[in-house]
């Protein structure tokens, strides 16, 4: 187990402890990984082959794997070995010949570092971010005060765009879209301006970086500064919401089966009624609701948003509640909670358990164990070879009230702290 400072880690814990764990003398190949949710770092190396044993060849010569040379620093090992703390000698990066010689929560067992001493190898686990689009109102009212600051609507709505989406780069798949697209004669859909990527919040960043919180006849106008005069003024009806969210379904990049997708309506007024011939912003929200793979919309307004509207797109894009926000912190806290709701709890494991059955997990290193539930515990789905946790368990999670996840297999304990 890895545990770093204000970070949730999850790992795989694959074990065989003989006749009471259900399988004896875990062969295969080991890896070392970790994932932290939040401010996410993810790392994985690869370990030494699997064998059990001590390190040495199955002749008992150390040609193969080292075991006897002596060392003060892994710089004198050869490639693929390690300096064992203790014992002073080169091993390969499982093997031990002294307790210490293994890291934290391992135990020297037999010759090989083990999770907890239980005989296992930990595999490295990935969580499965969800695709979000944030879809921007660029209509000229975006260009009204923000009480308690001297940034226009649009300029705060870049700059909290901005935080929230470096705060959720590794946990969230992002993408940028604005509407209209400011094209006559009005009620045009958004156009997609960032596709989504995984570690996007760069590319977003970089795109509002060029515009200005100035409205011009058609959005495009370059100021002297060199930056776009972004907010469509066309004198004809801009605010298309429910034409822009229509236009999203279908869209690729949100139909992908194995992960959440959403778009994130930020919006600072009503709809123009003119654009609401054929469709309005709760029927677009339920079109994209309603696909074989669904997307959720999630509806933020600001200024002169007008919360039934937001409230009706919510519920028909399947998110429940609208979110309304007056000043810069409050729409920061709106779009972090939308953010916090869309967040994964499903993680994908790199190694196929051979009994699904024999899948314990843990949390905190609490030997209560995680039930297996599909209401508030974790269930796997062998189809993606993942682990989805549920209710309670998921909230925890995404809460950081969870500091370590471990999943264990074979083996009713967890690993060694």
């Amino acid at each position: 187990m890895r545990t770093l400072a204000g970070s949730m880690i999850a790992a795989l814990v694959a074990t065989g402890c003989g006749d009471e764990g259900g399988r004896t003398g875990a062969s295969g190949s080991a890896s070392i990984g970790s994932v932290s949710i939040g401010s996410i770092s993810a790392s994985a190396t690869d370990g030494g082959s699997g064998s059990a044993g001590t390190g040495g060849s199955a002749d008992g010569s150390d040609s193969a794997s080292g075991g006897t040379t002596p060392c003060a620093s892994d710089d004198e090992c050869p490639p693929g070995q390690r300096c064992a703390p203790v014992s002073g000698v080169c091993l390969p990066p499982d093997a031990c010949m002294l307790p210490g010689d293994c890291e934290g929560g391992f135990m020297c067992e037999d010759g090989q570092c083990t999770i907890g001493g239980c005989g296992g190898f930990q595999f490295a686990l990935d969580n499965v971010p969800p695709n979000v689009l944030i879809l921007l109102d660029r209509s000229g009212s975006m260009d009204g005060d923000v009480p308690g600051t001297s940034d226009n609507r649009w300029e705060v709505a870049v700059s909290v765009v901005d935080s929230v989406t470096t705060t959720f780069d590794a946990t969230v798949r992002f993408g940028l879209a604005t509407y209209s697209s400011c094209v006559p004669p009005g009620c045009s859909a958004g156009t997609i301006v960032v596709p989504i990527l995984p570690n996007n919040a760069g590319n977003i960043q970089t795109f509002l970086d060029t515009t200005a919180g100035i409205g011009s006849f058609d959005g495009q106008a370059v100021g002297g500064d060199g930056r776009v005069h972004y907010l469509c003024d066309s004198g004809n009806p801009e605010t298309s919401t429910g034409v822009a969210l229509q236009d999203l379904v279908g869209e690729a990049s949100l139909q992908d089966a194995e992960r959440k997708n959403a778009v994130l309506l930020i919006t600072d007024g009503g709809e123009s009624s003119d654009c609401t011939d054929f469709v309005n912003g709760p029927g677009g929200a339920a079109m994209l609701y309603g696909q074989a793979i669904p997307v959720l919309t999630f509806a933020v307004g600001f200024g002169d948003a007008v919360s039934d509207q937001l409230e009706q797109i919510a519920i028909a894009g399947g998110t429940e509640h609208g979110l309304l926000a007056n000043d810069p912190a409050s729409l920061q806290m709106a779009l972090e909670g939308a953010l916090q709701t869309v967040a994964s709890c499903t993680f994908t494991l790199d190694q196929v358990p051979e009994d699904p059955s024999q899948i314990y997990v843990f949390f905190d290193l609490d030997p209560a164990g995680v039930p297996n539930d599909p209401v508030d515990g974790w269930t796997y789905d062998p189809a993606t070879n993942s682990v989805t946790f549920h209710g309670a368990s998921c909230d925890a999670i995404k809460a950081g009230s969870v500091v370590d996840v471990d999943i264990v297999y074979g083996c009713n304990m967890p690993p060694a702290g």
